[in-house]
């Protein structure tokens, strides 16, 4: 069933109260609204002391901003890896609370998100435990069957393009305008879980473009942890492409820029991350130039275009980005007689390379997105076919 928000109650302090979060006043007045409601639910991040005096006094089940998200995590969990993954972040979220009442020696049944009434809270705090280790041990074989699967992958020739960012930003648009392929898009908060995997269009069958959970503004480190095996998808690409909605407010574009790259910079490196500036439909000429004044002193540092995955501005530029990114910076041009020969060659370059475009007739003429060290390959592999006619495509030829 859906919470429904019956009522909103604001107040006004330099810093949340040390004991309940909320004022002694304000809480008075929640305990008269209490009888009307089954959740309170705390813009901020509770303390175990203060979630365990909230609850006691207001005798309802309590939850934090933290809480809410992974309460809504849960419920759009589709896969067995999203949510186990979510199972770990919400334990470990919990653990303190159920800690803070177990030191108190309260042992009944404790309704709510927490135990739900289905143990004693001494035992449920052990159950917990419990069910900690196995879930970090199920997500540790998934992290190392994804490993197996990165590394088979790039053996068979295949380039890993990871699309990251906060939640709402664009990345599932952004990975059906890259793609071409139709993916789960949702105008809601945390609609992608798991990762979605597809080809990136114009780059042949050799690059593979993943959608990835999405970032959340001031979600503790070791929740963030709790997503791991989603999180090295990222962390183990070729090439990461951080996601931003230009159509925030100015000050939160710069903050979840600026947080974005801290968590990918100690784990991917700097010449790997593409930004790719969401949204720009939405915004005037001169706020959209506010904006990158605005965070231009870090922008500087990248390689980022100015994007709207809706409308499909920008992404053929993004995508020879990436190609470039990744080393694909050549483009050249091939024809191989159209026989047996020539067949068998072309079944060769096509489980290696990257084809954009082909054309079958008397011959066939392949275009190409290669490497250098590919280039060199290939010419090697072609030296003794008289027949064959390779030349390299420059820009002012293109």
């Amino acid at each position: 069933m859906d919470i429904v928000v019956t009522e909103e109650v604001l107040q006004n302090r330099d810093f949340p109260s040390p004991h309940t979060f909320i004022g002694s006043g304000k809480l008075e007045e929640l305990k008269e609204k209490a009888d009307k409601v089954d959740l309170f639910v705390f813009d901020g991040e509770l303390k175990p002391s203060q979630h365990f005096r909230l609850e006691t006094a207001l005798k309802k089940i309590c939850t934090d901003r933290i809480g809410l998200i992974l309460e809504i995590f849960e419920r759009h969990a589709l896969s067995n890896e999203a949510k186990s993954q979510v199972s770990l972040a919400k334990i470990r979220h919990e653990l303190p609370f159920i800690r803070e009442w177990v030191s108190k020696g309260l042992s009944g049944d404790k309704p709510g998100f927490l135990a739900g009434g289905e143990y004693t809270i001494d035992a449920y705090y052990e159950n917990a435990r419990r069910q900690m280790k196995r879930i970090e041990e199920d997500l540790e074989k998934i992290s190392s069957d994804r490993k197996t699967k990165r590394s088979q992958r790039r053996e068979r020739g295949f380039y890993l393009i990871s699309i990251c960012g906060y939640t709402n930003g664009g990345k599932s648009t952004l990975l059906t305008a890259l793609s071409g392929a139709q993916t789960l898009i949702d105008d809601r908060l945390f609609s992608t879980l798991s990762t979605t995997t597809r080809m990136l269009e114009g780059a042949g069958r050799r690059v593979l473009i993943t959608d990835t959970v999405g970032f959340i503004r001031r979600l503790p480190p070791d929740l963030i942890d709790a997503f791991d095996a989603t999180m090295e998808e990222i962390y183990e690409a070729d090439c990461a492409i951080l996601v931003l909605d230009l159509s925030d407010p100015l000050e939160v574009v710069k903050e979840k820029l600026n947080t974005s790259l801290k968590i990918l910079i100690p784990n991917i490196e700097k010449k790997k991350i593409i930004i790719a500036l969401n949204k720009v439909d939405r915004l005037s000429s001169d706020d959209l130039q506010k904006t990158i004044n605005l965070i231009d002193d870090v922008l500087f540092a990248y390689v980022y275009y100015l994007i709207s995955a809706q409308k499909g501005i920008g992404i053929e530029e993004l995508i020879q980005g990436i190609l470039k990114q990744i080393g694909l910076s050549k483009t050249i041009v091939l024809s191989i007689p159209h026989d047996p020969t020539g067949q068998e060659l072309y079944r060769w370059l096509t489980q290696r390379f990257v084809i954009t475009d082909s054309e079958w007739g008397e011959n066939i003429t392949l275009t190409m997105k290669i490497t250098e060290e590919e280039e060199k390959v290939i010419r090697i592999r072609l030296q003794d076919y008289k027949e064959v006619s390779f030349h390299p495509v420059t820009e002012d030829s293109t």
